[in-house]
């Protein structure tokens, strides 16, 4: 599980970590799409968004949104705590490639990561990260498993 401390109280507003990267969910651990952008000339994906295509160079890019689903291309399981880290370990940084996008890398949540393995299927979930000085609940986006069966 991905130990982020427990909030106070319940949060009734969320507020992106990062405004802009993702769609915001009516509450948190609720499914999230990616805001990017593709290439028209090559169809490159980019997350996140980019003025130039990195593959071609075109200045012809799309904004859309990114599947909510895709697979665990690598991960490392974090055993300490940097300073000033907001969550304790072990917790799994994972890079996964979206099933109809780029590839992005962010926490693994709402598992045990010693059990994760590359290729299983993840769901990008807006996770709750912190409450702020205003009650809002602060959500970044996450991978959890897909549960198989």
């Amino acid at each position: 599980m991905t130990n982020i401390p427990a909030a106070a109280g319940s949060a009734a507003k969320l507020k992106p970590l990062r405004p802009g990267m993702f769609n915001l969910p009516a509450q948190a651990d609720m499914p999230v799409r990616l805001l990017g952008n593709r290439c028209r000339a090559c169809g490159e994906p980019f997350f996140p968004k980019r003025h130039y295509c990195a593959a071609c160079t075109s200045g012809d890019l799309e904004d859309t949104g990114f599947s909510e689903t895709g697979k665990i291309d690598t991960f490392t399981v974090v055993r300490q705590q940097p300073p000033g880290g907001a969550i304790a370990p072990p917790y799994a940084i994972v890079r996964v490639k979206l099933d109809d996008g780029p590839t992005v890398q962010t926490i693994a949540t709402n598992c045990d990561p010693e059990k994760l393995k590359i290729g299983d299927r993840v769901q990008l979930i807006a996770h709750r990260v912190m409450d702020d000085e205003a009650g809002a609940t602060v959500v970044s986006f996450m991978a959890q498993p897909v549960k198989q069966g």
